[in-house]
Order: structure tokens, then sequence, then C-alpha cells
């Protein structure tokens, strides 16, 4: 039998979670569908960085350049990297309400490749199917896992709407000897089983909000505002949107290539 959990105290929201064994309180977090601020999750961006003020924890190896040894003596912490050895009482230094109010667990899905297609000279469009419907929120973000000798992971925006939750999209740009991109035009066929881990993500359609949407992207960056743009028409929403989409044209990138 293993240890019992700790409790997790989130203020100044009032939050408590349990953090398992061996869990970090993020993962914990996820798991329970409270939506933390998170970016990396492995420690490098500090996007998940709070005040630890109660408690004894322990950190996984981190970069000193999201948290440096001031900081860290001053008891700011990573969630992302902190597993709890007693009861914690954190403090929250940056955090939305609405987002905590909207947060979906993290699950694990499985999920086959239906289609790879080609949109641009390297960018490509993904489609998976899930065995089970995944609910997300325009915008968010998921973990594709790729199987093989090495398993490969990284993190993709959907494109499709949220109403499309098991059928997902994702624009993918191909960068040169790209572990995971470069698969797209090699071994990944129809068919292939992959795993996904998700939703994640703050940067999501709200709802009721007056003024114009303003959207900006830049190559695949479109992904997910192709999920809000699509979701906030679903909506039915009347609301202007302005969408800036930022891509090279033929001649720049042939410019920008050495001779």
């Amino acid at each position: 039998m293993g240890a019992p959990a700790n409790v997790v105290r989130l203020q100044p929201v009032g939050i408590e979670f349990e953090v398992e064994e061996n869990e970090t309180v993020l993962d914990a977090a996820f798991r329970q569908g409270i939506a933390l601020p998170h970016g990396c999750k492995e420690g490098q961006c500090s996007a998940c960085k709070c005040v630890l003020t109660g408690g004894d924890v322990e950190l996984k190896k981190y970069s000193t350049f999201a948290l440096n040894e001031m900081e860290r003596g001053q008891d700011y912490i990573l969630l992302c990297r902190t597993l709890a050895y007693s009861d914690l009482e954190v403090e929250l230094l940056n955090y939305d309400e609405e987002v905590l109010s909207k947060s979906i667990p993290v699950k694990d899905f499985t999920g086959t490749v239906t289609s790879v297609s080609a949109l641009t000279h390297d960018i490509r469009r993904l489609e998976i199917t899930l065995e089970q419907p995944l609910k997300f929120w325009a915008g968010q973000y998921v973990d594709i896992t790729l199987p093989g000798p090495e398993t490969i992971t990284r993190s993709f925006s959907m494109a499709n709407s949220p109403g499309e939750s098991q059928n997902l999209a994702f624009i993918i740009k191909k960068y040169p000897n790209g572990r995971f991109s470069s698969r797209l035009d090699g071994d990944l066929a129809v068919g292939t089983e992959v795993g996904i881990k998700g939703p994640y993500g703050t940067c999501f359609r709200r709802e009721n909000k007056t003024g114009a949407m303003i959207l900006v992207g830049g190559g695949s960056g479109m992904s997910p505002l192709w999920s809000i743009l699509h979701d906030h028409i679903s909506s039915g929403e009347v609301r202007p949107v302005r969408f800036f989409y930022g891509a090279w044209a033929n001649c720049e990138r042939d410019r920008s290539r050495p001779s």
C-alpha cells in the first residue's frame, strides 16, 4: 500500500486537491481538472512558478533560467517539478478565475492516424480518430506520442472545433531532421496507433466578451486560431473578429536561403 496522498491548498483562490507519491503538483492538478498556469511542463519556462508558504517538497531537475538560486532560496517553486512530502500551502502568482472555472481533467487516450496531407511544402495536416471523445476548449492542445523503438512526444494544438471531439486535426510544420515532424512523410501511415494526453493550455476562446476578438498567428501557429475561429462561428455570438496571419511568400523564402 502506497503512502497516503498529501493535500495542496492554493491561495488566494482557496482550492484544495490531493497529490500522490511521486506525482508532481502540476500533474495532480491536471488529473483532477484544475487548470493551473503552465507552459513547457518540464521546468524550462517558469510559467508555473509559485511561492511555497508551507510544507516540505523536493524539486526534480529544472533550468535555472526558469528558477534561479535566489528565487529558490525565497521558497519559489515550479509546480511542474515539485513533489510533495507533506501537505502544502502554495501561493499562486498568476491565475485566471475563468480558466479555473472551466478546467477539464487531463486524461490519456488512444487514437489512430486517419490522414496525413500536405498543405504547403513544409506544413502538414494530421488527422487522428480517438477511441473515446476528448472534451476540450477551442485553442487548447494535447501531447501526441508516436510509437517506435524510441517513443517521441510533442505538443500540438487542435485545429478542429470542440464539437468534433473524437476526430482531431492538427496543423504541423516540418523541420529539417525533426524527430516527430519528419515522420509525417515517413512511417506515420494511416492506421498507426498513437497516444494522446490532454487537454492542456489556457489560451482558449472566452465567451460573452465585448469588443473585437483579435487572432494573430503565423505558419502552423494558425492551428489553435482555426479552432477558436470555427468555435466562435458555431457559437452564434455576434462579435467582430480580426484574424492576422503571417507566412513566407515564395520569393521571400528563396531570398532567405544561403547562396
